[in-house]
């Protein structure tokens, strides 16, 4: 009866957003502006997976616990989202040559999977995670 349909986020600047998900496969499909512009949205698309990006012209900064998954995990709410992989040491080489982050270390978590965390350009925590 149900399947998952999207997940948001709110960022600083969209244009950037938009070019750092596309490095990983995202593509638009559809976008929305306020008349007065105080609010853009921007919907990408991978595989059957949707990002919805708002992006508004007066923001609240990322709270400092935010951004690190140590002091964000035990907070109440909704965490981060993760893109899955085949194969986590290619992740993690991509990721080094695009520049996308330098400090990436792979971790085994607690269900067994290795993992590790990036930052996008808002600061909010996507994890890279091995599927199976």
């Amino acid at each position: 009866m149900f399947s998952f349909n999207h997940v948001s986020i709110s960022v600083i600047d969209n244009k950037e957003t938009i070019e750092f998900y596309k490095k990983f496969g995202f593509k638009e499909f559809k976008k929305w502006e306020a008349e007065d512009g105080s609010i853009k949205i921007d919907m990408l698309k991978l595989g059957d997976t949707v990002l919805e990006i708002f992006c508004y012209k007066e923001y609240a900064k990322l709270p400092e616990t935010a951004k690190s998954i140590a002091t964000d995990l035990p907070v109440i709410g909704t965490k981060h989202f993760a893109l899955g992989v085949e194969n986590i040491e290619k992740a993690k080489e991509f990721v080094i040559e695009n520049k996308i982050s330098n400090n990436v270390e792979i971790k085994v978590g607690r269900l067994g999977k290795p993992y590790f965390f990036i930052k996008d350009p808002n600061g909010i925590l996507v994890e890279i995670i091995e599927n199976g």
